[in-house]
């Protein structure tokens, strides 16, 4: 799960250097990106409490958090797609060729 978020984490900043780069002005798109670093934050967070209450063979909880942050990045992963299909829908090239 740790390498898991690490990767999700990566693939973000990715996106939101692709982003930059790119001068995307579309503040929508911009708070999203945001969003996703804040909810990756508070990811890691969790994955600090499911250490501790696995230390504590308390499964409930370790149940509990895994599926929060299983349901988060799933959400991430999901709204990326959609934001890259609406981001190649407007560019330039991808007009060009319809």
């Amino acid at each position: 799960m740790f390498d898991a978020l690490s990767k999700l984490e990566k693939a973000v900043e990715a996106a939101a250097r692709s982003i930059t780069s790119a001068s995307v002005q579309d503040h929508a798109v911009l708070n999203r990106i945001s969003s996703y670093k804040e909810i990756i934050r508070r990811q890691h967070s969790l994955l600090g409490d499911l250490k501790r209450a696995s230390s504590r063979e308390d499964w409930k909880e370790v149940s509990r958090i895994t599926s929060l942050v299983h349901g988060s990045s799933l959400m991430i992963k999901v709204d990326v797609g959609f934001l890259l299909s609406h981001l190649k829908s407007r560019t330039p090239a991808s007009s060009a060729r319809s």
